[in-house]
C-alpha cells in the first residue's frame, strides 16, 4: 500500500477495538485510530432495523465528523498565524497548545444537531476520512431472532452485560437446549464522509448455555456455547476465539474488500 492506510475504528467498546486490532494485525501498512482519539464525538442513533444499516449509518455519520473535525483544526491552525510570522519556522505544536489554551472552555464542540445527523459538507476535496463500523449482536431462534439489533440495550440500559444475559436467560427459562439455537451475527462497513464503501457480514452457530461460563469476552460469550469446541465464548482464549467468531469471519471478507479498494 505504501504510506499507512489510515482507518478510524468506529466504536467506543475498547474490547471490540482492541478484537479489530489483533484480527487485523496481518494488513500490511494498515493503521488503525480509535475513536477516542477524537474529542466530542457524537453519539449516532442505531436505528436502523438491520446489522448492516447500522455499520453502515454509524460509518457514514463518523466519517462526516471526522471530516468536519479536521477541517475545524485546520482552520484554527491557520488562523492563529499572525500576518508577520514566517510559515517555515510556525512551531506547529506549540501553536495547537496556545490554541487549546485560550479556546479551553469556550468553543462549541462539533456536534450532529438536532437532526442526529451533520449536514453534509459541500466539498470534501483534500479529507481523506475512512471510518470503519461494526454492528453486531445475537439471534436467538426460540426467541424469534432476539434480541438481535437491540442486543447491546436487550434490557435497557446500553451495554449493561449483566442485565442483558439476565434477561435473556429469563426469557429462555424452561426451553430445552435442542430448541435453545442462536447465532452471533456481524457486520462491518467502511465509508468515507460522500458514502459506504464497503459492507460485509459473518455469522457463527451455536446455542444459549442454561447458565453463564468463562469470564473471557464480553457480550454475550459466556453464555455463547459453541459445540464444536464444547465451551461458550467466554472460555476460550482471545487467540481461538478471534480465528472462529463472527467478527472474524466479516473481517476476513473486509480484508479481501480493502485490498481491492487500495489496490494492494
Amino acid at each position: 500500500m505504501g504510506k499507512p492506510f489510515k482507518i478510524i475504528v468506529g466504536t467506543g467498546n475498547r474490547h471490540k477495538f482492541e478484537e479489530i486490532r489483533a484480527i487485523l494485525s496481518d494488513v500490511r501498512d494498515l493503521e488503525l485510530v480509535p475513536l477516542w482519539a477524537f474529542p466530542n464525538v457524537p453519539p449516532v442513533q442505531e436505528d436502523e432495523k438491520t446489522f448492516e444499516g447500522n455499520a453502515g449509518k454509524k460509518a457514514l455519520e463518523l466519517a462526516r465528523f471526522a471530516a468536519l473535525s479536521q477541517r475545524v483544526s485546520y482552520a484554527n491552525q491557520s488562523t492563529s498565524a499572525g500576518a508577520d510570522d514566517d510559515e517555515d519556522e510556525i512551531d506547529f505544536d506549540a501553536l495547537s497548545a496556545k490554541r487549546a489554551k485560550e479556546t479551553s472552555g469556550r468553543h462549541k464542540p462539533v456536534s450532529l444537531g438536532s437532526s442526529g445527523r451533520l449536514p453534509r459538507m459541500p466539498d470534501y476535496t483534500g479529507v481523506e476520512v475512512y471510518v470503519m463500523s461494526d454492528d453486531s449482536g445475537l439471534e436467538v431462534e426460540a426467541l424469534q431472532g432476539a434480541p438481535g439489533v437491540l442486543s447491546a440495550r436487550y434490557a435497557g440500559k446500553h451495554g449493561d452485560d449483566a442485565a442483558n444475559n439476565a434477561l435473556l436467560l429469563k426469557n429462555l427459562k424452561g426451553v430445552p437446549p435442542e430448541k435453545r439455537k442462536a447465532r452471533f451475527v456481524c457486520a462491518i462497513a467502511l465509508a468515507n464522509p460522500m458514502k459506504v464503501l464497503i459492507t460485509t457480514r459473518g455469522i457463527v452457530e451455536g446455542r444459549i448455555a442454561a447458565q453463564p461460563a468463562g469470564s473471557s469476552g464480553f457480550g454475550y460469550d459466556p453464555l455463547f456455547f459453541y459445540p464444536p469446541l464444547g465451551k461458550t465464548f467466554g472460555e476460550l482464549e482471545a487467540e481461538t476465539k478471534n480465528k472462529l467468531s463472527h467478527r472474524s469471519q466479516a473481517l476476513a471478507k473486509f480484508k479481501v474488500e480493502l485490498q481491492k479498494l487500495v489496490g494492494a
